[in-house]
């Protein structure tokens, strides 16, 4: 999955040579920080906003358990008060800062009248500039040793916690694209908070069909394109058998290859009961429609009438959402249609 997955080879190659020579859902208490100072709350508990300590423009901070920081922004629609809808926008797999998407002020149309979040990654921060290179030599360290989808999630979760304690928000939407879709649906199927999820771009029920899937598009012959299939799913078997060790690859590590690859989509999204939106593009060269098909019709075979399904010819892995044309504009009305019938 995920954007530019082909450009992964050269680094999957590198390391099959050396292969050869070689809680979620439970909110607990948490301070609020913003600019490296407390957020103070009235007698409600919502933030107190002031000129000189605006949410809107500075990351506001909690701590994970193991004393890490969550850094996040919150981006209210009236500066001084807030909505009672909280929009959650999530990214893709890539190695850059939320606040350098530029996919989300398109998405965040979807409800202009709610609060938006967005949360940072585990050990990114804006500072770090953008970059669409896959493997990109100045990815955090701790990023590539800690960052994978459960971890997102567990981060989420106590970021809207805080949120919901201070704020009262009373509908929480989370929409994402390929690896933000994933965690989308991981924190959904493991809070009771969630009202509503939009997902695009994630693919079948296994990411190991997606990953095989876009080696198709990566310009090799038969035969190099069937000896590269084979060696990923050894690859693939020697993370799922192995203990943790030091990896790199695609701007990932070990702990994230082996959550991404253990993962079951369709297992997650059988225990969701609220309202899901599965967006897929017919030319998406990243994950396959097919597989994405063939999951959605499995899970509504089995009953599943909360998920509806929009499959859209011509339109790539993010939905056009980077393109020039206003193509996207279609996908960004269907959502917000979606939304006003189903929780608005």
């Amino acid at each position: 999955m995920f954007q530019s997955l082909k450009k992964l080879f050269v680094a999957f190659f590198i390391f099959i040579l050396i292969l050869v020579n070689s809680a979620t859902g439970q909110c607990t208490q948490n301070e609020m920080h913003t600019g490296g100072s407390v957020v103070s709350t009235d007698e409600l508990g919502n933030a107190k906003i002031s000129e000189s300590q605006s949410i809107l423009l500075n990351p506001i901070e909690v701590k994970r358990d193991d004393g890490s920081i969550v850094q996040y922004y919150l981006h209210l629609k009236n500066p001084k008060s807030h909505t009672r809808t909280l929009l959650v926008i999530l990214q893709g797999s890539d190695c850059n800062s939320i606040r350098k998407i530029k996919a989300i002020p398109r998405l965040r149309k979807v409800y202009l009248d709610a609060d938006l979040l967005t949360v940072e990654k585990y050990g990114i921060t804006e500072a770090l500039s953008y970059s669409d290179e896959v493997e990109r030599k100045d990815c955090p360290e701790v990023y590539l040793l800690h960052d994978h989808p459960e971890q997102r999630a567990s981060d989420l979760d106590k970021v809207i916690c805080t949120l919901r304690k201070n704020y009262h928000y009373s509908k929480i939407i989370v929409m994402g694209g390929s690896e933000g879709a994933i965690v989308a649906n991981i924190i959904t199927a493991q809070a009771d908070y969630i009202d509503a999820t939009v997902v695009f771009g994630s693919g079948g029920r296994f990411f190991l069909d997606d990953l095989l899937y876009s080696m198709k598009f990566s310009g090799l012959s038969k035969e190099e394109l069937n000896r590269n299939i084979e060696g990923f799913k050894q690859f693939a078997e020697h993370i799922l058998s192995h203990e943790p060790f030091e990896l790199s690859m695609s701007n990932h590590g070990y702990l994230w290859w082996r959550k991404m690859l253990s993962l079951d989509q369709e297992e997650l999204l059988a225990k969701i009961e609220t309202p899901v939106l599965i967006l897929q593009g017919e030319e998406d060269q990243s994950v396959s429609p097919t597989k994405a098909t063939e999951m959605v019709k499995s899970l509504q075979a089995k009953g599943k009438t909360n998920i509806d399904y929009y499959l859209y010819p011509a339109y790539n892995h993010s939905l056009n959402l980077s393109s020039d044309d206003n193509s996207f504009e279609r996908v960004i009305e269907d959502i917000k249609n979606w939304l006003s019938n189903k929780v608005l």
